[in-house]
Order: C-alpha cells, then structure tokens, then sequence
C-alpha cells in the first residue's frame, strides 16, 4: 500500500481539506444565522442573551462543523491519494507487462491513458475545463450526505420562517413543519442517491489535462519504481563481495 501521505501531493491535501472545511463552515453558518434572526423575534430571549452568546451560537456551529468535515476529509483524502498512488504503481507494472509482450513500438503514454479510462472510474469529456454541471455532478458523487443535509436544512428552515407568517397556532406550525420537511429531505436523499449511484457506475467526470496530469504521475512512479530498483540491485552488488 502506498504512503497515505507523498510529500508531493501534502500540499494538494491541504488545499482541499480547507476548502472543504470553509465550504461546510459557510453552509453551517447561514442557517445558524437565519435561526438566531428567528429567535431574536421572541423578547424573551433577547432578555437572557447578549450579544457574546448570540455570536458564539452562530459561530459555534460554523466551527465545529469546519473542524469535524476538515478532519473527516483529511481523512478520505489521504486514502484516496493512497488508492490513486496504489492503482498507479500497479498501471505501471500492467502497461511495462503489455510494453514487453507486444513486438509493435506501442507507448507506455498510450497505454497509461487506456489503463485510466478503462479502470479509473471516470469519463473523459471534451474542453479545457469542468462545465457547472459536471463540477456539480463530482461535488454530489464525492460528498452525498453533505448535499442532503445543505438542501434540506435550509429547506426546513425556510419551511419554518413561512409558516412563522401565518396566524395559526404554533402546535399546528411545528407539524406542518415536520411533515414538508420530511417531503424534502426524502426527496432531496432520493435524487442525490440516485445521482450517486450513477456516477459511481459510469465514473466520474475529468478533463483532458487531468487525464494528462494523471499520466504524468503514472510516469513519475515507473522512474522512481526504476529507480528504487537500481538502488537496490546497486546495494546488492556492493554488498556481495562481503557476503563471500
């Protein structure tokens, strides 16, 4: 298994757990302050608080959910820097294998960008750049429950501010509440789901400068695989007169 961490891409993991840290934090962020400017209608609760603990509960959550997500993150990034690292070393030794055995003058270029399309789970469209839809579709296969939870919390909650609106009795305005909010969530859940079990079966979408960054990456391996190699039987050979 290749290291969870090669210090040539740290600094790729990084960038992306930030990001998705201040993604989450800003999604936490905006209902938490929808929630607070709720709650400062009732008089009473204006009378217990003051403005430090409004702040803190809004920034509160943004926090912890910046934290908890940056870490999961780190986490499933890390193995999944290791399972690309992993799949290339093994693309290596497919494409050296095929390079061999086939008597034509066949690139091991070639062969690697085969190797990804045909077993790296993804779809290679045309264009220097992700369209809106595709970067969308990625976002949802990669972090399906936070889509659910950024559609359906605010959902709820502008559920709620509505209902707030009208005149009928609170006990009533919780139910209808919980009963659309339900409706969303379970609909919001089925059609991420369903887009996700899609993606995972025909792959996820990539550029042709991704699938040329891949292939670099793939060659970067083969060198220091060579490498490695040659250190080896180097140490051997210096060590072989001793062992006589």
């Amino acid at each position: 298994m290749a290291s969870l961490t090669p210090k040539h891409r740290s600094g790729e993991v990084v960038d992306s757990v930030m990001k998705e840290g201040l993604v989450n934090g800003v999604m936490v962020l905006v209902p938490s302050l929808g929630g607070l400017a709720v709650a400062l209608r009732n008089p009473k609760f204006r009378k217990l608080t003051n403005w430090q603990s409004r702040t803190a509960l809004v920034i509160m959550p943004a926090l912890f959910a910046f934290g908890l997500t940056s870490e999961q993150k780190l986490v499933h990034r890390m193995h999944e820097v290791a399972a690309e690292e992993e799949h290339a070393m093994q693309t290596v030794d497919w494409a050296e294998q095929v390079y061999k055995a086939s008597p034509e003058d066949v690139k091991l270029h070639d062969l690697y960008k085969q190797a990804i399309l045909q077993q790296g789970h993804v779809r290679l469209i045309d264009g220097d750049s992700l369209t809106t839809y595709h970067q969308v579709a990625n976002y949802v296969q990669a972090n399906p429950f936070k889509v659910i939870l950024g559609i359906g919390i605010p959902s709820i909650f502008a559920i709620f501010g509505k209902e707030m609106m009208n005149t009928s009795q609170m006990q009533l305005k919780i139910l209808h509440t919980r009963v659309f909010g339900q409706a969303a969530v379970i609909s919001s859940l089925l059609g991420v789901m369903g887009i996700k079990a899609t993606m995972d079966q025909q792959g996820r979408y990539i550029t042709p400068d991704e699938l040329e960054s891949r292939v670099q990456e793939m060659q970067k391996a083969r060198t220091r695989m060579l490498q490695r190699i040659e250190q080896v039987n180097q140490e051997h050979h210096f060590h072989k007169p001793e062992e006589k």
